[in-house]
């Protein structure tokens, strides 16, 4: 057998061959294998649409070719420098960033509440709720509070010591159990001395804010007083105090159904929030242990006691 012949039976040479064959053929297959283990940036047709429509807004005109490269550049220039910042962990403490995309879940989870409506036994339950409410709840829901009275006026322009005067005749009409003449008592005033069913607007629009609030606190009964409004000192005498009422159903349903979704939508946000918090175990500090204990007792309260996967215990 010659030389020649015996070199290519060599088991080494198939070897290089097949070798060579295979490193030739997954350099073909691969020849953009540089990109192959690189993260993805995608650019969507969603995305170029959404940069024209915005560029159009601002501008009242679509953008050109040339401005559009631009666009599409700045956005993908844009998507590149966030993810890098994110893995530079530049997101971590700022505190702008941190509170939009709170704000963005605060919106989805609104989205989500809004998309449910109540049954009317709901908005009954809820329109008996607010009976109780009457001294803090949405005035809008109530009936304004009304009152009927008399006063007599004392003028501290016209009094040396208006308000001792006001005191003094205070005295006299409680001795005579209100048998007393009162229209020579007081000084002369443009204001009518009798109102019926006022509400605190029209009463505080005649005597001020300050008089009216006072005047509504008081209950029917003998005269009471004195109380200064913006142009003197006043003795009242109560004949009627009717308190804010709940309107008719009908009339405040539309609110009543306002009022549903913002009770939902915290109910919602809170049960969000008290699943999540599962997932975390929240380590503070020992001097700042107190402000977080009722957040350590629901974490406590979680299936199991198990910290979340990945936790230190």
């Amino acid at each position: 057998m010659s030389e020649r012949a015996r070199f290519l039976q060599e088991p080494l040479l198939h070897f290089l061959v097949i070798g060579a064959v295979l490193f030739g053929a997954y350099a073909w297959l691969n020849r953009d294998g540089n990109d192959a283990g690189a993260p993805q940036l995608r650019l969507a047709e969603s995305d170029v649409a959404w940069l024209k429509e915005t560029f159009a807004l601002e501008r009242q005109r679509e953008p050109n070719e040339a401005e559009l490269r631009a666009l599409v550049r700045g956005f993908v220039k844009e998507q590149l420098l966030a993810r890098q910042a994110q893995e530079l962990g530049l997101d971590k403490d700022d505190v702008v960033l941190r509170r939009r995309l709170a704000q963005k879940m605060t919106f989805l989870l609104q989205d989500n509440s809004r998309r449910a409506q109540p049954s009317d036994d709901e908005l009954h339950r809820l329109y008996e709720a607010q009976r109780s409410q009457a001294q803090s709840g949405p005035g809008t829901m109530f009936t304004r509070p009304r009152i009927s009275f008399t006063h007599i006026f004392f003028s501290r322009d016209q009094r040396a010591d208006a308000a001792a005067d006001a005191w003094q005749a205070l005295g006299v009409l409680a001795r005579s159990d209100g048998a007393t003449p009162t229209a020579a008592m007081g000084d002369q005033i443009s204001i009518k001395p009798e109102f019926r069913n006022a509400d605190e607007r029209a009463v505080a629009n005649q005597f001020g804010a300050k008089f009216a609030a006072r005047l509504f606190g008081l209950g029917p009964g003998p005269w009471q007083g004195p109380i200064e409004s913006t142009q003197g000192f006043h003795l009242v005498r109560i004949t009627q105090l009717t308190p804010a009422q709940l309107r008719p159903f009908d009339e405040i349903k539309e609110q009543l159904v306002e009022l549903w979704h913002e009770q939902s939508q915290r109910e919602s946000e809170e049960r969000y929030f008290v699943e999540q918090l599962k997932r975390y175990r929240l380590v503070p500090d020992e001097s700042v242990k107190a402000l977080v204990g009722p957040l350590l007792d629901e974490q406590a309260a979680a299936p199991n006691g198990v910290a979340p996967k990945g936790v230190a215990q």
